[in-house]
């Protein structure tokens, strides 16, 4: 008599506490972190444009002693209009900061682009908003 062992059915689960761990070249990144990612150099794009817009705006209104000049009306309408995007594209720095960081904890993906989408999107953010404040103060 031959002894032999039984081999578990092919279509049997693991055992609970156990999980199959991927090789990190067949985990995909997170479409969030990809996302965050993009509108994280979207929104910094659009800060860039948007100081030298209003930089622009503004120049012809100041003199060189420091008095400000009233503006236009199609001037300060421009500039609402600016002021209008500005808050937007704050909305959306916002969401990206917050897809950026429900993309960090997930577990089955690569995390790389969420994290750096968060870091980026959070550190722009601070960042206007920090000067934002500033010159409302200052």
């Amino acid at each position: 008599m031959k002894h032999q062992t039984k081999s578990p059915p092919l279509n049997q689960k693991e055992p609970p506490g156990q999980t199959e761990i991927n090789p990190p070249e067949d985990i995909k990144q997170f479409r969030y972190g990809i996302i965050s990612f993009v509108i994280s150099i979207v929104t910094l794009i659009g800060y860039i444009l948007m100081a030298s817009l209003g930089t622009t705006m503004i120049e012809p209104y100041i003199t060189p002693d420091g008095k400000v000049l009233q503006p236009s009306q199609e001037s300060l309408e421009a500039m609402t209009s600016l002021a209008a995007v500005f808050i937007i594209i704050v909305t959306i720095n916002l969401i990206g900061l917050l897809i950026g960081l429900i993309g960090s904890f997930s577990k089955t993906h690569k995390r790389s682009y969420s994290i750096l989408g968060a870091i980026i999107n959070g550190v722009v953010l601070f960042t206007i908003l920090a000067l934002f404040v500033f010159v409302l103060n200052g």
